[in-house]
């Protein structure tokens, strides 16, 4: 007897049948129908991710053969967001369903929406949460049962081609699990466009929806799909509002081309940050710029794992401070790194932290509990994280403005006045540049050539040189330090 061979065998995860989807669920259809689309296209399939959040939906981004992530409850699109923001290469998929997407994450669809941001949205519409229990959500027709509108529901159900539309989406459909041919038809279309993309398809639930509304089996609701739906050629989105006792109105609401957040942000910063070639598509290839790439070192410089707390107040360069040391290791140095901020509530004046950690080997855990190196450049600073300086850490402390006391035995305090010294090379705002010089003079872990390079890639254009004099100012003053101590 010949294997059973799924259709979809080459994008679907065959390891994971039989699915867990309820029988006459809509959803493991809707996932045959999207990977049917995603193979017929003819792109690569290494440059698709398909993002879910929580709930029955949520389950479909472990059936695709491509790299799919599982995300918290309501923070799909935000998680597929930061994944198209930092490779605009990606053709990044958004499949959930209607309580993940609008209901628990409509903020974040709305927004995506209006930045007309580059994904494709596929929300399974169900009427319900069913996974939890089959409760009333924000898609919940109105005077329809759930196990929580025992009497029917009362409040008025999104509108959800409306509500896309209204936002700026590029593209917005809707369709029902029994209109296979459109769900795929309408993938197509989508994916030749930029921007927002948002299809809705509404899925047989039987097992909750159904049952507490006399649709107890699959075939009853896709006979109810099937009587109930119109069709239509560009229907007004103000139709598309779900009533039971009136049409459920299918088709493509808004097609338009505005550009993608990725077109507008290249628009407006290509001729800023030198890059030519447009990003975002899913198509283009990685784009040269004008200035050649860093280089990463051909061998990096080996390390132990030193774990760096930077501590200040709002306003002092703290974030900075960390986020050069941790760019001189990763892209200079060619060794692992790990960088965090921690701000308190005041934008200025407030203690704030950064931290870095760096290593020759891979960081497992990205928190710091007992500092290696502490750098304080506030007294409020030194209050707050006094707690954390054990014996055996090195303390590099701004000498005019930090008075440590009562510290653990085995502490080494390196000081630098290094406000006064920035003030000396033109503007205190560089106290942290110059706190930067003192701790390369002073310590091994960073090259100076690391910390340099990406002290110039991290400070603003034109202001490079006067960094750099802060710098050398800081790194003098510790060269003396060590021949003094010598």
């Amino acid at each position: 007897m010949s294997e059973i061979k799924h259709p979809s065998g080459k994008l679907i995860r065959e390891d994971r049948m039989p699915h867990i989807f309820c029988p006459g669920c809509g959803i493991g259809g809707t996932i045959s129908n999207i990977a049917e689309a995603i193979m017929e296209c003819g792109q690569d399939l290494d440059k698709f991710t398909i993002v879910s959040g929580i709930g029955c939906s949520g389950r479909a981004a472990g059936y695709f053969k491509l790299d799919g992530f599982h995300t918290t409850h309501g923070r799909a699109v935000a998680y597929a967001t930061g994944q198209k923001l930092a490779n605009p290469d990606l053709n990044v998929i958004v499949f959930s369903g209607d309580g993940d997407l609008t209901t628990i994450g409509g903020n974040h669809l709305i927004h995506a929406a209006r930045r007309n941001t580059d994904l494709i949205v596929i929300c399974i519409n169900n009427f319900n949460y069913g996974m939890t229990g089959g409760q009333m959500g924000g898609t919940t027709p109105t005077l329809t049962r759930t196990t929580t509108s025992v009497y029917g529901n009362f409040e008025t159900p999104f509108n959800l081609p409306l509500l896309m539309t209204a936002c700026g989406a590029n593209y917005v459909a809707r369709w029902t699990s029994a209109h296979s041919h459109y769900i795929k038809k309408s993938f197509h279309e989508a994916l030749e466009k930029e921007g927002f993309r948002f299809i809705e398809v509404i899925s047989a639930c039987p097992i909750n929806w159904g049952r507490r509304n006399k649709m107890r089996t699959g075939i009853d609701l896709v006979k109810f799909f099937l009587n109930q739906t119109v069709v239509k050629e560009n229907p007004a989105p103000e139709e598309a509002l779900i009533q039971m006792d009136t049409p459920i109105v299918c088709g493509v609401f808004a097609d338009r081309d505005r550009p993608g957040l990725l077109r507008s942000m290249h628009e407006v910063l290509s001729s800023k940050v030198g890059v030519k070639t447009f990003r975002g598509d899913g198509k283009a290839p990685v784009p040269e710029t004008e200035d050649s790439a860093p280089e990463c070192a051909s061998s990096p410089k080996k390390v132990e794992q030193v774990r760096i707390k930077l501590a200040g107040i709002g306003g002092q360069g703290i974030a900075l401070l960390g986020l050069i040391m941790g760019r001189a290791t990763c892209i200079f140095d060619g060794n692992e790194a790990v960088y965090s901020q921690e701000y308190g509530a005041e934008a200025r004046g407030g203690a704030s932290a950064s931290s870095v950690i760096i290593s020759s080997e891979k960081i497992d855990y990205p928190y710091i509990k007992v500092p290696d190196v502490m750098v304080l450049m506030a007294q409020a600073a030194f209050r707050k994280y006094k707690s954390e300086i054990q014996s055996g850490c090195t303390l590099f402390i701004e000498k005019d403005l930090v008075k440590p006391e009562d510290l653990p035995e085995g502490v080494q305090v390196y000081a630098v006045p290094a406000t006064r010294m920035a003030e000396e090379v033109g503007r205190k705002v560089v106290a942290n540049i110059v706190m930067l010089g003192f701790i390369s003079a002073l310590t091994d872990f960073i090259s100076l050539e690391a910390v340099q390079s990406a002290l110039k890639m991290s400070v603003p254009k034109g202001t490079e040189e006067f960094n750099l004099k802060a710098f050398q100012a800081g790194f003098d003053y510790g060269e003396k330090l060590k021949k003094e101590q010598a």
